[in-house]
């Protein structure tokens, strides 16, 4: 049930630039979509168990058949959850597998009854969604998306 609709990985770095000539170069990942390094950054306002907050990211995406890529950047405000996955040295961390959702609060009921919490909500255009702590068990985050039949025509 938690895994279900997986659409994305994500990773976090702390150089967007270099992370995607990384996976270029030596994975061969092709198409980047979003922001490029002279673009601007996304800013966004969200909600945390300490209120509403901004955060400011780099983000790209890779889109590869069913699959999105997206490596992220974080820049400014409130990127704890990013900043904190991020290991000197290592360019590229997992941070979060993806999920499509039909209904976000049924999402967080159950998670919340096994004992992860919400840590991160808001939205993005037309897509809603939450960032659930399950780094106890997986070590990183789960992120759901609930959005219209159309989001999904990538």
């Amino acid at each position: 049930m938690f895994l279900e609709n997986q659409y994305q990985i994500a990773y976090v770095t702390p150089d967007l630039d270099q992370a995607v000539t990384l996976l270029k170069e030596r994975l061969g990942v092709t198409g980047f979509k979003g922001l490029s390094s002279a673009g601007p950054v996304v800013e966004n306002t969200v909600t945390t168990p300490d209120g509403e907050v901004s955060i400011g990211m780099r983000v790209v995406i890779a889109i590869m058949g069913n699959l999105t890529l997206e490596v992220m950047q974080p820049v400014s405000g409130a990127t704890g959850i990013f900043d904190e996955m991020i290991v000197p040295g290592q360019m590229l961390r997992l941070h979060h597998l993806g999920m499509r959702c039909d209904d976000l609060e049924a999402m967080r009921a159950a998670h919340e009854r096994a004992g992860r919490k919400v840590v991160m909500e808001g939205s993005y255009g037309a897509a809603s969604f939450i960032y659930v702590d399950a780094r106890e068990t997986m070590g990183h985050f789960l992120e759901y998306a609930c959005a219209p039949a159309s989001y999904w025509d990538r």
